[in-house]
């Protein structure tokens, strides 16, 4: 009889374990179970089995969210990977890139490599609960009085923007238009200055004119698309960025784009 009440206690001990494990990872009872027996029903034993045996490290993420925000004249953005789009529209998911970036505005921290290091155990926790590869891969941030962002609908593309301008005041609604062109038009610089000597060296091309001491060079037409004001306005087809930006009176200090 003492046999099989001990038999019965240990059934129920290993039940609540089994229990316990599921609701702090939320992966199946039966992988639970099985977890729990190859570690003599060690609890942290087991939960670190799951870890290291339940997510493949060649899966790299690829889905996931942007997420941006502007509070006391700072912008900053956040990309936050994941392995499916089914993780990405999470609630919990979600609600994780928003208390990184309050984080951030509050402690004035932009640091990747700090921020990283600061939510380890959160992301250990989450990598666990949607069994994915959970990655907080890059954050930008822009300090000044004219700043804005823009955030497409399906969070999956945003940017942040930083202007200056010679009035003494500027409709912010012509910066928003700007930092939609950049999110739509996706530049790469701001103008031929900003290109890097090694790039722009393979994108242009010599035209001997009849003097010989002026060459003229030509920048590639295709490589033009990726720069900023020699691009057409999409509010305004008729018209180049700088075109606008020179009406207005206004000058791009700097922008960052994120795309998933």
């Amino acid at each position: 009889m003492q046999n099989n009440k001990l038999n019965n206690n240990n059934k129920k001990n290993n039940i609540n374990l089994i229990k316990k494990i599921r609701n702090l990872t939320n992966i199946s009872i039966k992988k639970c179970k099985k977890a729990l027996e190859k570690n003599n029903y060690n609890l942290k034993k087991s939960i670190i089995f799951l870890k290291k045996n339940k997510i493949k490290k060649n899966n790299l993420p690829k889905k996931g969210i942007i997420i941006n925000k502007i509070k006391n004249n700072i912008a900053i953005m956040l990309k936050l990977l994941c392995e499916t789009d089914f993780t990405s529209k999470n609630i919990i998911f979600k609600k994780f890139s928003k208390k990184i970036i309050n984080f951030c505005l509050k402690k004035k921290i932009f640091i990747l490599k700090k921020i990283k290091k600061y939510f380890k155990k959160k992301i250990q926790y989450l990598i666990l609960k949607f069994n994915e590869n959970i990655l907080i891969d890059n954050i930008c941030f822009l300090k000044g009085k004219y700043i804005n962002k823009y955030l497409h609908y399906n969070k999956k593309i945003g940017t942040i923007l930083k202007i200056n301008t010679y009035k003494n005041k500027i409709n912010k609604k012509y910066i928003k238009q700007i930092c939609m062109h950049i999110t739509s038009m996706n530049p790469k610089y701001i103008s031929i200055k900003n290109i890097p000597k090694n790039i722009l060296k393979k994108n242009i091309k010599k035209i001997n004119s009849n003097n010989k001491k002026n060459n003229i060079y030509k920048i590639n037409e295709k490589f033009k698309k990726n720069i900023l004001l020699e691009q057409k306005f999409i509010f305004n087809n008729k018209i180049k960025i700088k075109n606008f930006l020179n009406k207005k009176k206004i000058n791009i200090i700097n922008f960052y784009t994120y795309k998933i």
